[in-house]
């Protein structure tokens, strides 16, 4: 069976700067976050609201509570799917709503400028 990717993906500076952080422990991120950016599916991810999904990944040197997180915000008009956090659940068990609602509105104003 052949997949085909149904959302362009964008990466935002705001973006960027959380993953960069957490590569610097886990080399092997970064690779992890592209393929499931590559192969996302909503059925798989958890449903947040205003267009923003939750989604779980293993840390690949560490055991399973120290994973990460990662919410994802689709533009469902323009088909993009664009990353807006990622944090590890050892710093962090769940982002508030004020927090989520931050980092959409960053990633948001960023969209603008590269659409």
């Amino acid at each position: 069976m052949i997949s085909l990717q149904m959302y362009k993906i964008a990466i935002t500076e705001h973006f960027k700067k959380q993953l960069k952080r957490l590569v610097k422990k886990n080399r092997d991120l970064k690779e992890q976050v592209k393929k499931i950016l590559l192969s996302f599916e909503k059925q798989k991810s958890i449903p947040i609201g205003m267009g923003i999904f939750k989604l779980r990944l293993k840390s690949t040197t560490k055991g399973k509570s120290s994973g990460y997180r990662l919410y994802i915000f689709i533009l469902e008009i323009e088909k993009i799917l664009t990353p807006i956090c990622i944090y590890s659940k050892n710093e962090k068990e769940n982002l508030t709503k004020s927090e989520l609602t931050d980092h959409l509105g960053q990633t948001k104003s960023e969209l603008e400028f590269l659409l």
